[in-house]
């Protein structure tokens, strides 16, 4: 018997999908929605009803962020990222990436600026920094800009021995008026204040590559370091020094350089309780939170639980109750969850003593509940018990609104308990991706090629917390972690470049690298909108870059400002705004964000050149 097989590329191997495609809106508060009425009133949610049917518009605006930092989020610009390990050595927590948090400053009347950084022969990075100025004292302090933290405070036991270390050399300016450059180990208050030096290393100033390093006993309760440069008052300074790593440990022997932050781990995670709720049929046992005598509305649609604040009062939400967990017992709640309607008010999720009761949880940070006020995905961590309220241990889970006429839905919802903490601190990333006005948005992904989340917490500390319970895995400084939506085949509508439109060539590089990743092209770019105001000088850079995004992206670009001043009404302001190539102010809620008229103008545009895509 002769078998044959025909292997052709116009024979699709298995159907094709009758859903249409998902849309993922990437940008900053233009995005994000800044001065629509309401969450509904975004150009995300107006666009997803304005299609037949209506399709999922995901939101990943950001208000504030460059394009890099969208970048970073869709996957487009990679984000690598260094996570807490073993208790390091050196207790200075940035030498390895100091160059890249530097501030410039000016301290005592000279401008500091961290000018070049680089790596030397044996691999160990440093810093130049510049110190120009007319000084206004005999010092100037830049071990705060270096080493952050660690110059504020550090607890000390009497007769505990310390050393610090480190190397610089002076690679150009002069030296005159410049007295000598030191390392300091100081014995301070509580605060950080300055009490007595009781090590000062010099190093030479001869343009050689110097380095120093001592030893001192603590006498008081705090000690700190910095680097110090002496210089004759009322001197013209202008010096660039090249800093390498330092080292300040416990003990009297200066021992091998340790960077930090260093390789880390995603720790161990065993939850003793685990549960999902999904809410295909039901509650699955969420039930209304009774405040007041008022209970507050909820239902199940297509597989969301549906909460209402329908009255604005107080506490009002859903909850759960749960067997008794323990005082102590790390909480892990995670949550997708949707703001469709009312706006300005917060989602507080925490335990409670009881169903109706007091609050029986606290955070990291030494509260009762996480506040939500965007939609999205959410990581939460949580300490059963909360001595405040005399509530040891934590028998349910609640999300309630307060003061505000606020719906929310909820979906994914998981709860689980146990002694290990799912989370662990990110102490470097390339590209700090949720930089912006949205403290509580968060990146999902993976890590080490663990499912993960990136989240902010109460404090602005940034913490990778992995989705899925098993043992340690070792994270070496800089690992990339890989954004889901970096591997979505979803379409992807990019309006980015207008926080950093004052350098194009990052803004044109950023889009070229979001757009190069997407599967089978199907994204499209948005026009920059220029602000009321913003220099002429910007005005005709956002509208070089809007040109040269045209000719790249070609059918893809999307001029969403030609459509905002083709809406323009005939009054002599928005005639006025036209001619100038602006949004009209009929359109506007500030000088660049839009009301919900703009916004609904933006949404039709994205969808009409989706559908004009045939997607």
């Amino acid at each position: 018997m002769l078998l044959g097989f025909s292997l052709s590329p116009a024979l699709p191997t298995s159907p094709p999908d009758p859903r249409p495609r998902a849309i993922i809106a990437f940008g900053d508060s233009l995005t994000e929605g800044a001065g629509a009425s309401s969450a509904d009133h975004t150009f995300p949610a107006v666009a997803a009803g304005l299609f037949d049917p209506p399709r999922a518009v995901a939101n990943r605006g950001i208000g504030g962020q460059t394009s890099t930092q969208i970048a970073a989020r869709q996957g487009g610009v990679p984000l690598l990222l260094g996570l807490a390990g073993a208790e390091p050595k050196n207790l200075y927590p940035h030498t390895r990436d100091w160059m890249d948090i530097f501030e410039t400053g000016s301290v005592n009347g000279l401008t500091h600026e961290c000018v070049h950084s680089g790596m030397d022969e044996n691999g160990l990075p440093y810093g130049d920094v510049r110190l120009h100025g007319t000084a206004t004292a005999s010092f100037s302090d830049i071990g705060r800009q270096i080493y952050g933290a660690i110059a504020a405070n550090l607890p000390a036991e009497a007769g505990s021995t310390w050393t610090i270390s480190g190397e610089m050399q002076v690679i150009s300016g002069s030296t005159s008026g410049i007295s000598g450059f030191r390392l300091l180990l100081i014995e301070a208050d509580e605060l950080g204040g300055y009490l007595a030096e009781i090590a000062a290393p010099a190093f030479a100033l001869d343009g050689t590559r110097s380095k120093a390093s001592a030893t001192a006993t603590a006498t008081r309760p705090f000690i700190r370091s910095t680097h110090l440069l002496d210089i004759t008052l009322g001197s013209a300074i202008d010096i660039t020094l090249r800093i390498w790593p330092g080292q300040f440990e416990a003990g009297a022997t200066v021992t091998s350089l340790q960077l930090t932050p260093g390789d880390g781990e995603i720790p161990a995670y065993h939850a003793a309780f685990s549960r999902l709720y999904r809410f295909d049929q039901d509650t699955e046992g969420w039930s209304p939170r009774i405040q007041d005598g008022h209970a507050t509305p909820i239902s199940v649609q297509s597989g969301r639980l549906i909460i209402e604040n329908d009255d604005a009062g107080l506490l009002r939400g859903c909850e759960i109750a749960l067997e008794e967990i323990p005082e102590g017992r790390i909480i892990r709640i995670a949550f997708d969850i949707e703001i469709s309607a009312g706006g300005g008010g917060q989602i507080h999720a925490g335990g409670l003593q009881t169903p109706g009761g007091s609050w029986a949880t606290t955070t990291e940070t030494g509260e009762p509940t996480w506040a939500i006020s965007a939609s999205g995905h959410y990581e939460m961590v949580f300490t059963s018990g909360n001595l405040a309220t005399g509530n040891p241990t934590c028998r349910a889970i609640t999300m309630v609104s307060s003061g505000s006429p606020i719906t929310w839905s909820l979906d994914n919802i998981v709860i689980e308990w146990g002694d290990d903490s799912p989370q662990v601190d990110i102490l470097y990333q390339s590209v700090k991706a949720l930089g912006g006005t949205n403290s509580a948005a968060s990146i999902r992904g993976r890590l080490a090629a663990i499912e993960g989340t990136i989240t902010t917490d109460g404090g602005g500390s940034q913490l990778f917390t992995r989705s899925h319970q098993g043992g340690a895995v070792a994270v070496p400084y800089a690992t990339p972690f890989i954004p889901g939506d970096a591997t979505t085949r979803d379409i992807q509508w990019i309006w980015a470049g207008r926080n950093n439109a004052d350098t194009p060539d990052t803004v044109l590089s950023d889009i070229a690298s979001m757009a190069d990743g997407i599967a089978g092209n199907r994204y499209l770019i948005g026009s920059i909108l220029p602000s009321a105001e913003d220099t002429i000088a910007t005005r005709q850079t956002i509208s070089a870059l809007n040109a040269t995004l045209a000719t790249r992206h070609q059918q893809r670009h999307v001029d969403l400002l030609a459509a905002l001043i083709a809406a323009s009404d005939q009054t002599a302001g928005d005639q006025q705004d036209a001619a100038a190539g602006l949004v009209p102010r009929s359109l506007r809620s500030d000088a660049l964000h839009l009301n919900d008229k703009g916004y609904a103008i933006i949404a039709a545009a994205w969808v009409a050149a989706t559908i004009a895509m045939g997607w």
